[in-house]
Formats: C-alpha cells, structure tokens, sequence
C-alpha cells in the first residue's frame, strides 16, 4: 500500500467536510426573516371550554410596523383588556414560518383568563404558522391548532 495516495485522500475527505459544515453554518447565521407580505386586518379569537361552559371572545388587529407584526387584541365584553404584543419572524422551515413573541402591554381586571394559557406559551417558545391553500382559498395554519383565513378582513 502507497502511503502519499492514502493521506492526500485523508485530507481531501477533510477539505470536504470543512467545506460542507461552513455552508451550513452560513444559513445559521444568517439574518432573521422579514415577513415577505404586509399584514393589515382585524379577525376575531375564540376560547371555549365544553366541560365549564366558558367562552371568550377578542378581537384582533394586527399590521406590519417595522419587519414586525404588531398586534392589539381586546376583548368585545370587557374594555378593561388590553393586551398589545409584536410577532417577529425569526426561521422559516420546510414551509413553516417561526416567530418568537414579546409582550408590549397587557391589562385585565379578571384572573384565569383562557387566553393567559396562549400568551404563556407565545412568551415561553418559539411557534410556527404555515401557509396552506385549500380549494384555491389561502389559509393559515398554527401549532396550536388555529386556522385563519387570509388575508385577514379589513
């Protein structure tokens, strides 16, 4: 066995794979994406609970401020809730978009809330929504089961 073939090969594996792993650390590092649409529309959210005859009903407004989605969503039953929040992209993956989200504002006179169980998991992960069409109508589908038809009303 020649031993000059065997290292040049030894280190040509090791070229490729320096190579390899820097471009893939490239998409990595790369800035964060913007939300490619602006986002300007009401819609409303709806919490119900089947086994406690509850129900919550908000209204939302979001719009694109910014490369960021701001929403303000409020409650058609109570004026005292506010809550005012921004959505910011931050990956997009095999079609889904991620964002992380940070409160800006929130204010409510009542306690145990069922949107409190949503704004928690909003602050404590990073969630994803994707686009999907069914029928020629867009939608779009999130990781806690919502589905919105868009673009949004107006």
């Amino acid at each position: 066995m020649r031993w000059k073939p065997a290292l040049n090969v030894k280190w040509l594996l090791s070229l490729i794979l320096i190579v390899v792993s820097l471009f893939t650390g490239v998409t990595i590092w790369q800035k964060p994406a913007m939300p490619e649409a602006n986002v300007d529309g009401f819609l409303q959210l709806g919490f119900y609970d089947l086994m406690s005859r509850r129900k919550e009903i908000y209204d939302s407004h979001m719009q694109t401020v910014n490369h960021a989605i701001m929403t303000t969503i409020t409650s058609p039953n109570d004026n005292r809730f506010v809550m005012k929040g921004k959505f910011a992209e931050i990956n997009e993956q095999n079609g889904k978009q991620f964002f992380t989200y940070t409160p800006i504002y929130y204010s409510t006179a009542q306690k145990g809330l069922m949107i409190d169980g949503l704004v928690d998991m909003l602050m404590h992960m990073d969630f994803w929504m994707q686009p999907v069409k069914v029928d020629g109508q867009p939608l779009v589908v999130g990781q806690s089961g919502a589905i919105f038809l868009y673009p949004l009303h107006e």
